[in-house]
């Protein structure tokens, strides 16, 4: 492991195609709330599936290729910063680009812990349990966030930032809630990719 971790290289880090994906997710992310500082939430929506679908294969890619134990762990850990910028602190973002209300402020700061414990405690137990997540994976929002826009877009704009408050709240709890979620398997990848490009085709046609 040290021997990789100390190979003389010109930057430091790991530079394989996984590794492009969750950095081409970040950077989606990352315009993503640009967009939606800007006034331009449809869009921002659209990238943030962009991140949600790079989320949803740089695995599967990863595991196309042998890696060594540095690879792994370096990935493992990019995953996790990678998802606290996309579903963590864009959707915090967002809800803040829709009121400037004191409460949208505490909501989105109990929002970014309950996140980011969900996280740190995945990243402890991730050799754990091999069928069952320990509470709601913060990449879900990927899916619920743009299915609730879309419901808000079509029934009533005026309620779009108390909508998104309501599933920040409810997806805040469920992070850190003690239950137990069926992780997915290759069924459900495809599932959730189909999932993501009707959500896509409904946000540009809307």
């Amino acid at each position: 492991m040290n021997e990789t971790a100390d190979k003389k290289q010109l930057f430091i880090g790991v530079w394989n195609l996984a590794n492009c994906v969750t950095w081409l997710g970040i950077a989606a992310a990352v315009v993503a709330m640009y967009l939606a500082l800007a006034g331009n939430p449809r869009i921002a929506m659209l990238l943030f599936l962009v991140s949600g679908l790079c989320d949803l294969f740089d695995g599967r890619v990863a595991r196309m290729f042998e890696r060594t134990d540095v690879e792994k762990a370096f990935g493992i850990q990019l995953d996790s910063f990678a998802d606290t910028v996309s579903f963590v602190v864009f959707p915090a973002v967002f809800l803040l680009t829709l009121t400037a209300a004191p409460w949208a402020v505490v909501l989105t700061i109990l929002y970014i812990l309950a996140g980011i414990t969900r996280l740190c405690w995945f990243d402890i137990t991730t050799d754990g349990d091999t069928k069952y997540f320990a509470g709601v994976p913060v990449t879900y929002m990927a899916l619920v966030l743009p299915l609730a826009w879309i419901i808000v877009q079509a029934i009533a704009l005026n309620a779009a930032p108390y909508v998104t408050a309501a599933v920040l709240a409810v997806m805040g709890i469920l992070f850190v809630l003690n239950i137990k979620v069926k992780k997915p398997g290759g069924l459900w990848y495809a599932i959730f990719g189909v999932l993501a490009i009707v959500l896509a085709v409904l946000l540009l046609v809307l």
